[in-house]
């Protein structure tokens, strides 16, 4: 393969850092202008248009392939896709005209972001999955009809993300829910599904679209209020899950037979909730995940290498048959801006942090402000570390307006 290499995402930084060690020469697309992603490579490339004020408001999917597509051409042969833009058929497509994607097409990509194919798939296995409609957002009567059959609080989401924001969501009223498909705008069809309640896991799989091997299962933090999330608002990971053996067995076992019958190729990753030792799909992310850092730190792998490797049909499944050899837990976390602030000698915390905006940058409520590293002997240990960090951040690092 050509030793260049287009790397894009909403943030990609971890995914660019991989491919660097792996020796290409690495060409990044992204959003973020954060002072360690910056400095990754001279091929850089932002959406950011403010140094010093991010605005995700600004950003789409869309906008980023474009944007991608103009700066890569003539440029790079090969790319790969992460967080958000790999998980949108329609930016899939924009880039697919215009490069060789290290990864699934826009086929593998709708076949995988696709209810109605997916719940195929589960029935096959008997895998659980939240009792799941799919339904016309102008067919309100149809929609009120699924929301008393399955009870408040449910969740929606859009089912094309190219068509409306509407990120998973809590509805606790038929009236919130009507309020919602308006402001975000959505079109074509919505899922509803019923609200499990539990632990919110996922699981790391690679692919050469006929053998998969699960590599991990993770635990991951969903709406931590702790680092100004809520709702369903991702806020990282931990690496691997310490919960019960065969617990963890089982969800690799489901997630390969998902990622086979689809055909998928390269990272995937598969979101799960367990309920009282049962496991319910949630959703599944056709690309290079967010835990990438932490399952490279765990199994001393390099990502995106395993990554293209098993694209070329060469996957190594005897390399992968033990999730945990070396008894370390590995804890990313995401802290989000609980009020706007200003940020102020960050890079001088001596924490170790990822995602590192400068030092004098504004950011916006609920918008993220860094990752946060550390690692232990178990997830809970792991998790009071790094709530220890964020209270230090939030209090020296965070000018609150």
């Amino acid at each position: 393969m050509n030793k260049k290499i287009g790397i894009i995402g909403l943030n990609a930084r971890a995914a660019a850092q991989s491919a660097k060690r792996a020796g290409f020469d690495v060409f990044l697309a992204t959003y973020f202008s954060d002072v360690d992603t910056a400095g990754i490579t001279k091929n850089f490339f932002s959406m950011q248009k403010e140094k010093f004020e991010p605005d995700l408001k600004k950003y789409s999917v869309k906008a980023l392939a474009d944007f991608a597509t103009e700066k890569f051409k003539a440029q790079v042969e090969n790319v790969i896709l992460t967080s958000k833009i790999g998980d949108s058929v329609r930016a899939v497509k924009t880039i697919e005209k215009n490069f060789k994607i290290i990864g699934n097409n826009s086929e593998n990509v709708k076949d995988a972001k696709d209810w109605k194919n997916i719940k195929e798939v589960l029935a096959q296995h008997s895998i659980l999955y939240p009792k799941t409609f799919i339904i016309d957002v102008n067919c309100k009567s149809e929609i009120k009809n699924a929301c008393e059959e399955l009870n408040f609080p449910c969740v929606i989401k859009a089912m094309d993300i190219d068509k409306g924001k509407c990120h998973p969501q809590q509805i606790f009223s038929f009236a919130e829910l009507e309020n919602l498909i308006t402001r975000s705008k959505v079109q074509g069809e919505i899922l509803i599904q019923e609200f499990i309640e539990g632990i919110p896991l996922s699981c790391s799989v690679l692919s050469d679209g006929i053998n998969a091997v699960a590599v991990s299962v993770n635990r991951q933090l969903i709406g931590e209020k702790f680092f100004g999330g809520c709702g369903f608002k991702y806020c990282g990971n931990i690496v691997p899950y310490d919960g019960k053996s065969e617990l963890i067995q089982n969800i690799g076992k489901i997630s390969e037979f998902i990622i086979s019958d689809l055909s998928l190729v390269g990272s995937n990753g598969i979101d799960y909730v367990v309920r009282k030792d049962k496991i319910y799909f949630m959703e599944l992310n056709p690309r290079i995940q967010d835990t990438m850092e932490n399952v490279e730190k765990q199994l001393n792998i390099d990502m995106i290498e395993e990554h293209i490797n098993a694209c070329g049909g060469n996957i190594n499944i005897e390399k992968f048959k033990k999730f945990n050899n070396n008894k370390k837990f590995y804890g990313k976390c995401i802290i989000y801006a609980k009020k706007d602030v200003r940020v102020k000698n960050l890079d001088k915390s001596g924490i170790n942090i990822g995602d590192v905006p400068y030092d004098g940058c504004l950011i916006k409520k609920n918008e993220p402000v860094c990752c946060i590293y550390e690692e232990g002997k178990t997830n809970a240990g792991v998790f009071e570390k790094m709530k220890k960090d964020a209270r230090r951040i939030y209090t020296n690092s965070l000018k609150f307006f």
